[in-house]
């Protein structure tokens, strides 16, 4: 609404004059509205002109198609209009009563042939400007490689896996600098990929041959591995649960409703599936086969295990973004998108499981390249991000890294030439934070330190959560109705809600994939709590305070790109990731930051889930102003970046 009231903004000047005139019954001559539109028409055609040339320029529209010649001609046309025209208006302006014709007539040749030149000299000046601005800033895409490490001061690989590691934590802290929303960044940079038009928002197989899954909302029978058990989990993990018009809802949320999501199934020992490699299709809730032979867990990426009959797991579900599909509207910020909300849909992946008795363990290193050539996609386009094993909960538990096998040896993958890959810093991103086995030991790790860095203070003590038991059925129907809700009431929160809610977000489950997340509540509307910004604190169940007073509803307005829906919820949690901590993950630090990510996305997608059962809405929100965001709860951009918003309220 703010970018629109600033567009709006002459016209509407101009209906107030009107209507001012209006009122003391002057209305203007038909000469001065005739002056006046021609002004209104100058100012929007050079804006609409500008931004125009700025674009082309900016590498991210064709530099030639034919409407941008009539669109150049018009610019033209208008500066020769303003030339015969300029003195009539300047005139009018100074002395508006002496008669239009009479003040024409008056402009010598001479006089009338200098102010042309300037006009159109004014205009091609104006257009230069905006292309030269617009060159630069389509120049500015950041390069990755040996040049883009070194000048970082990290070290160069030279088969040691450390250095490796360093490398490619360069690359993840010059991406998310990169990636970063800040009001002034749009003049200092532009996107460095060209990425076309979106693609289709499913995956289609022609002539592969398909298998009808059982609907969804069948409950569980029994705890074990089936074909209803593995449809039920599938179906609410990437699920479509509403059509909309073309807009296919899906069962975990997804920034811009996007859905980069791809879900792949192996199939080794599932009654009413035959083994193989499966595609889920969460449009028609069923499954292609894409290969008749189940690929061992050593061709997926996952070395040090044996290939012994009944050693694999049943089934194992390959999670994968096709990172065109958020790209086109989000650009080099589209990498931060795809990880959150897959993280979104693993924990519904998990919560479905538990459901039907079954047990999900998710596999924290393992070799993309290997994956993606066993489902044989372009990992440039569609990058493989994670893994999970399916096994009935009854069964042994067999972790995808046990401890009587050596570990696999890790290396960072190679990251791409000083020219980057087709997508640019996604691409490098995902190389960066990607692992290749049987290489030099790369992953290193430290003790992680849980301590939450807050303002002094004794803190706020949240009341016990209370002892609600929600059956797995129940948190089946909330994620299967699942929306984001972006209205609120104006009604504040119950403290015992807030309690339980953060209760569910990081203390009753324990941190699947990252254990360097901390979570700040902006408080606007919470009964008993005054309004601030504060650090939780899962060991003590309490909230630390960072910054009070209520002022920090409109800032965290301003901080998430003015959206309502962060400025109207009765909370906003701030999701953000503590730096030191990365050292602490076992596949190294760059890994560990697709792991925060992806802890992110689980993290709020139990948000969702515990505020369905109380009735309340949640909106996620990955969009914000990356530097304000920091200052709004008080964080030191040089020890911790934000990762995520999340709003929360009743619903209006």
């Amino acid at each position: 609404m703010s970018k629109l009231a600033w567009v709006m903004l002459p016209l509407l000047l101009a209906a107030a004059w009107l209507a001012g005139l209006a009122l003391r019954r002057r209305l203007p001559s038909p000469v001065a509205l005739n002056v006046w539109s021609s002004v209104l028409l100058l100012v929007y055609l050079l804006g609409t002109a500008g931004l125009g040339i700025f674009w082309v320029a900016n590498q991210q529209l064709p530099v030639f198609d034919w409407h941008y010649l009539f669109g150049y001609t018009t610019v033209l046309l208008v500066a020769v209009h303003l030339a015969f025209n300029f003195r009539i208006v300047w005139r009018h302006w100074l002395r508006p009563k002496p008669a239009v014709a009479q003040t024409a007539s008056a402009v010598q040749p001479s006089r009338r042939s200098a102010l042309g030149l300037l006009s159109v000299l004014g205009a091609v000046a104006a257009g230069g400007a905006a292309f030269v601005i617009g060159l630069r800033h389509g120049r500015t895409e950041l390069h990755v490689g040996p040049a883009a490490a070194r000048a970082s001061g990290a070290a160069l690989p030279g088969g040691a896996g450390a250095a490796a590691q360093d490398m490619a934590l360069a690359v993840v802290e010059q991406f998310h600098e990169f990636s970063a929303h800040s009001r002034a960044g749009v003049f200092r940079r532009a996107p460095g990929a060209d990425w076309g038009d979106p693609p289709p928002p499913f995956k289609a197989y022609p002539g592969a041959p398909r298998l009808a899954l059982p609907p969804a909302g069948a409950p569980a029978q029994a705890p074990d591995l089936d074909i209803a058990a593995l449809g039920r989990v599938l179906w609410h993990s990437a699920g479509v649960s509403e059509k909309r018009g073309t807009v296919h809802f899906r069962t975990a949320p997804s920034s811009g409703a996007l859905f980069a999501t791809e879900l792949y199934v192996v199939v080794r020992d599932v009654p009413g599936i035959e083994p193989g490699l499966w595609h889920y299709d969460g449009r028609l809730h069923l499954l292609r086969r894409l290969a008749s032979a189940a690929p061992t867990s050593a061709a997926l990426g996952l070395p040090g295990r044996s290939d012994a009959p009944g050693s694999e797991p049943p089934a194992q579900v390959v999670a994968s973004a096709i990172f065109r599909r958020s790209g086109h509207k989000y650009r080099d910020r589209t990498y931060r998108y795809v990880l959150a909300d897959l993280g979104h849909a693993l924990e519904n992946l998990r919560v479905a499981a538990a459901a039907s008795g079954l047990d999900a363990s998710f596999a924290r290193q393992f070799d993309e390249s290997r994956v993606a050539a066993a489902l044989q996609v372009d990992e440039a386009e569609e990058g493989v991000l994670a893994l999970a094993s399916l096994r009935a909960a009854t069964g042994p538990v067999r972790p995808d890294l046990p401890a009587a096998v050596v570990p696999a040896q890790w290396q960072a993958a190679a990251l791409a030439g000083p020219g980057g890959g087709v997508l640019g810093v996604t691409d490098a991103i995902h190389r960066a934070t990607s692992l290749r086995a049987d290489g030099a030991p790369g992953a290193r790790g430290h003790a992680a330190s849980s301590a939450a860095s807050a303002a002094p203070g004794d803190g706020w003590a949240l009341p016990a959560p209370a002892p609600r038991a929600v059956a797995p059925a129940e948190l089946l129907q909330v994620i299967a109705r699942r929306r984001s809700i972006r209205r609120y009431a104006e009604l504040a929160l119950p403290l015992a809600a807030l309690s339980e809610v953060l209760d569910a977000m990081a203390r009753r489950q324990a941190p699947v994939f990252s254990s360097a997340l901390r979570i700040d509540v902006v408080a606007h509307a919470v009964q008993g709590l005054p309004p601030g910004a504060w650090r939780y604190e899962p060991q003590g169940h309490r909230l630390l305070p960072r910054r009070l007073g209520r002022a920090l509803r409109a800032q965290a307005r301003s901080a998430a790109l003015d959206q309502d829906v962060i400025g109207d919820a009765a909370v906003v949690f701030v999701i953000s990731l503590d730096r030191a901590a990365l050292a602490a993950d076992p596949a190294g630090a760059a890994r560990g930051y697709r792991h925060a990510f992806l802890e992110a996305g689980l993290v709020g997608e139990r948000l969702y889930l515990q505020a369905g059962v109380l009735g309340l809405g949640v909106c996620a929100v990955g969009a914000f102003y990356d530097d304000q965001a920091s200052a709004l709860v008080g964080l030191n951009p040089a020890r911790e970046w934000v990762l995520h918003f999340a709003a929360l309220g009743v619903p209006a």
